[in-house]
This record gives structure tokens, C-alpha cells and sequence, in this order.
């Protein structure tokens, strides 16, 4: 068996059922490998999008998002999917190819040489390696699929020399893997559910880290009788439309009267960065201690698994005061909001128009767009891990490639993505990608012949704008092109309509293409402002 061989079967091992890639002669041992595995194999038409599939599959399911590129180049496209992975939490890993042993540092010119491949990947992922000799890819895929699986949510990354993939390998480095972590602190357990049960006005405030304890929280806020606010990555936790639910808007204006905040699985940026925190007492949980510290000392630490702490603080948490005051606060509050955002249009009729088409269990895959930014306001998330976005990234061209992913996860779910005009052409060849592979996702694509949100800037730091403009195709027919659907909505209406007939094509993708005009500015509700 060589060592392409052998990465294969632990791969099959692992129960990975598919491997995203753009395929090149370096991985030529992993793909003769691959065939008659039963592993489906899923070639792109750029790195980037083999990435953001990676991440869509991962970030929607427990399993492991895998795709496999060739050094140098290949990686280098490949990157913007790895910092989302990162910044979303998905549990991805990228198998590279690497110059030949014998010519590594020595700055020939091989085909594909980067001066510091292995440096790039480290400072993308949470861990990153090198196989140089043959006995060494045991120990690495051993590292690798127990941090998979014990560590916090992060992409990690392991490249082998062409040398190394072909060579024969009899038996590998054994590695010893950490003990597993301990169960939080009963004390800390303790001292939380204390804190909790004498709060005044308390509030949940939960992230990504917490997909897997959507029932735990839910209970536990129905039982402090606290709002629960949800970071973007982890909205669906709780359904949007429970009662205790509410926007990071709405979380925002009940701040300065809060006197306790559960945190759990968020890094807790926009309150501690952003909102403030002085006179806060913040009861932290996170499967990273060192998450937990990384701007401030939480009155009370809890480390370890999301759904595991909150029960044990569920178990034992003594009587809550009445908080009739606290909710109704909380209601006027969401009442305001509601009233507010209900002038941010066209965006909010479009998504209402989507929400009423999409399946309560479908996906809605977001982009860095001008309807994107209000579906964080506007869009209600009814089930947990089905609101998909690039978190801090921020990538253009993600919904499109990441909802490819999605799909391939859940072939029986309804998977649409969202994107302006200019985001949508950065990933816009996956339409050949989606036609190939049979992919059946809605793609709408919001066209106002403008980077919008930069002219939109652009405006208030200079009057004037410069590079915003877009040229367009016609997305019909640039759809219809590659083999797929493509029509035109008007308006809300023929939204909805024209999503209900694309959700029918289970194996072939459609373009809805959205024409525009300007839209409401929804930033006076996204950055907010210090209030404590």
C-alpha cells in the first residue's frame, strides 16, 4: 500500500463520503486511489469553489468537509475557503500535494513551487502538516481526525510531497493522542447556576459553538426567563419565531439595562468589542479556554461542550424570580425593531417572498449583499444550522459555491443561495459544476449593476464613487448557457412563484435573477454603537 493508498482508506475509515477538488497531476496517486472506493468525487472549476463546498458540507452536517488540491497555485485559490472554514467553525480538511522532497528550499522553479506553502496553510487553519517521509502519514491523519473530532470546529490542512504520495509505506509513527478533556468544574457549575438564578435582567447570547445544544438552551431560557440573542452563525438555535427570541438589534437596546449574560459558543465580539460591557457579570461556555479569555475574564468560566454544560447547569438550577418586567421590556423592544425594519425595501418584501416559499428545514445559503445584510434582521430562521453565511470573512462570491456544498449534504433539502450581481460572477462557472453533478439549487442573484454597498461608502467618505459600476450579462441566458435554468422575477411575487417551480428541479440548478433598483440602507441597524 503507498501513501495516497493509505490516506484513501482512512478516509473510508472515517466515513468521508465525498471529496471536493480540482484535480492535477501531483494527485494523480490520491485519485487512482479514490476509484472504486465508493467515495464520491466532486470536481470543481476553481479552488475557491472546492473550498466553499467543503465548507457548505461541513458547516450543515457533523462530518468532515474534504477537498484535495495540487500546491502552489491550488492552494493559493483555495485560501478564502479556509479562512471562512476558520472563521465559520467547520470541521474541513484539505489534503494538498508538495514539491518532491529532494528539491524542497532550493528556489528551482519546480512547476507549482511557493517559497512557503505549509506557512500559508498554518496561518489559515487551525493545524497544519507536512508528511516528508512515508511512515509519517499515519501519525498525521491520526493528529488530524482526533482534533476533528474533540477540538473546536476549525479547518486543518495536511500536505504531502509528490515523492512521499507514491512511496510505499509498511507501517506508520505511532501518535499519542492528548487525554480527552475533562468535564467542566462543578464549582464553576455551581457558581453559574447561582449567578443565574439571582439575576435581575439576564440575557442568553449564544454562537455557532452551540449548534449541537439547541433543545438544552431553549429549555434553559424558558426556565431563567431570559431573551436569547444568537450571533449570526448560530441563528436557528433558537427558532426566530420562539418568544423569547431576538435580533442582535434588539439584544442591542436591552444591553444597557442587562445585569447577567450567558455566553455560550460565541466569541462575544460585538458586546465586548463593540456594545461594552463595564457592570456586566458574563458567564462564559466554550469548548476553548482560551476563547473564553481572549478579551476579558468572565465573572464565571465553563469550559467544555455546549449541550453538555447547559445541562448540567439545567440540572439542579434553583427557583428563578419572576421576570415579567424583564420580558415585557423585551417585547416593547422587539415591537420597536419590527416597525423599524419593516422600511428597509425592497429587501424585506423579497425575503418575506423567499421565507414564504422555502421549507422551514431549507437552507438559505446568505452573501455579502444589500438583501443579505437585512435577512440578518428580516429573515426568520426556524431550524438550527440552516442559515449559512461567511461569518467575519466576509468572502464575495460565497453562496453560490457554498450552497453546492449544502446540497450535496442534504440532496433532499431545499438549498437556495443569495447574491448581488457582482458577488454571484465570482463563483458563477460552478454553474458547470452544479449541471455535471446534477446539484439542484436555487440561486438568486439580486442585480443592481453595482457593488452597492462600496458606492454606498464610497458616498459618505468622498461624494463620489469610483469603480462600482457593473457591467452585466444577461443572467438568463448566462444561466441557460451552461445547461441550467434561468429565469426573471419582477417582483416579490413572481419571487415566490418562480422559487416554488426552481425547489421542483431536485437535480438541475436554477438562476432567478432579481432586477433592482436602489435599496434601503440597512447599516444604521447592523453597526451599533457603545452603550455601557
Amino acid at each position: 500500500m503507498n501513501v495516497a493508498e493509505h490516506i484513501v482508506a482512512r478516509l473510508v475509515e472515517e466515513g468521508v463520503d465525498v471529496v471536493f477538488t480540482v484535480p492535477g497531476e501531483q494527485l494523480d496517486p490520491i485519485f487512482g486511489a479514490l476509484a472504486g472506493t465508493g467515495i464520491r468525487v466532486v470536481h470543481a472549476r476553481h479552488e475557491q469553489a472546492a473550498a466553499l463546498m467543503a465548507f457548505g458540507y461541513a458547516r450543515t452536517t457533523r462530518r468532515v468537509g474534504v477537498f484535495t488540491v495540487i500546491s502552489g497555485p491550488g492552494v493559493l485559490n483555495s485560501t478564502v475557503g479556509l479562512a471562512t472554514a476558520y472563521a465559520g467553525d467547520a470541521r474541513v480538511l484539505c489534503l494538498t500535494g508538495q514539491i518532491a522532497t529532494p528539491l524542497f528550499g532550493r528556489d528551482l522553479g519546480v512547476p507549482h513551487e511557493i517559497p512557503d506553502q505549509l506557512g500559508v496553510l498554518q496561518s489559515l487553519t487551525a493545524w497544519a502538516a507536512r508528511v516528508e517521509k512515508p511512515g509519517g502519514v499515519t501519525s498525521a491523519l491520526d493528529e488530524a481526525f482526533h482534533r476533528l473530532r474533540h477540538d473546536r470546529p476549525r479547518p486543518l490542512a495536511i500536505e504531502v510531497p509528490t515523492d512521499v504520495l507514491a512511496a510505499e509505506v509498511a507501517s506508520g509513527d505511532s501518535w499519542v493522542a492528548p487525554p480527552v478533556r475533562e468535564p467542566a468544574d462543578p464549582r464553576a457549575i455551581e457558581a453559574a447556576r447561582a449567578v443565574l438564578a439571582g439575576a435581575r435582567a439576564p440575557i442568553v447570547f449564544v454562537g455557532s459553538g452551540a449548534r449541537g445544544a439547541a433543545a438544552e438552551i431553549t429549555e434553559l431560557a424558558m426556565r431563567i426567563k431570559a431573551p436569547v440573542t444568537t450571533e449570526l452563525g448560530g441563528r436557528g438555535i433558537v427558532s426566530d419565531e420562539h418568544g423569547l427570541s431576538v435580533s442582535l438589534p434588539v439584544a442591542h437596546r436591552l444591553w444597557p439595562h442587562a445585569d447577567v449574560v450567558l455566553a455560550v459558543g460565541t466569541r462575544l465580539y460585538r458586546p465586548q468589542v463593540e456594545w461594552g460591557v463595564e457592570g456586566l457579570r458574563i458567564i462564559r461556555v466554550d469548548l476553548d479556554e482560551e476563547e473564553i479569555q481572549r478579551v476579558s475574564a468572565p465573572a464565571v468560566a465553563l469550559v467544555g461542550d455546549a449541550a453538555e454544560v447547559v445541562r448540567a447547569l439545567l440540572d439542579g438550577l434553583a427557583h428563578v424570580e419572576d421576570r415579567q418586567e424583564w420580558l415585557a421590556t423585551t417585547a416593547e423592544a422587539r415591537r420597536g425593531l419590527d416597525a423599524e425594519i419593516a422600511g428597509l425595501t425592497p429587501q424585506v418584501d423579497y425575503l418575506r417572498a423567499i421565507r414564504s416559499a422555502l421549507p422551514d428545514d431549507g437552507f438559505f445559503v446568505d452573501e455579502m449583499t444589500q438583501v443579505g445584510y437585512v435577512a440578518r434582521l428580516a429573515f426568520p430562521v426556524r431550524e438550527p444550522s440552516t442559515y449559512v453565511l461567511p461569518t467575519y470573512c466576509g468572502a464575495l462570491g460565497f453562496g453560490f459555491a457554498t450552497a453546492l456544498g449544502v446540497k450535496i449534504a442534504h440532496p433532499g433539502r431545499a438549498v437556495l443561495s443569495i447574491s448581488g450581481d457582482g458577488g454571484f460572477l465570482y463563483t458563477a462557472a460552478e454553474l458547470a459544476t452544479a449541471v455535471q453533478h446534477g446539484i439542484g439549487v436555487v440561486a438568486v442573484v439580486f442585480n443592481d449593476g453595482s457593488f452597492s454597498n462600496v458606492e454606498r461608502s464610497q458616498l459618505k467618505f468622498m461624494e463620489s464613487t469610483i469603480g462600482t459600476d457593473l457591467r452585466n450579462p444577461d443572467f438568463v441566458r448566462f444561466a441557460e448557457a451552461f445547461g441550467a435554468v434561468g429565469v426573471r422575477a419582477n417582483d416579490p411575487e413572481e419571487l415566490r412563484t418562480e422559487i416554488s417551480r426552481a425547489l421542483a428541479r431536485t437535480q438541475t440548478p436554477t438562476v432567478i435573477e432579481v432586477p433592482v433598483g436602489e435599496m434601503a440602507n440597512p447599516w444604521p441597524w447592523i453597526r451599533l454603537p457603545r452603550v455601557r
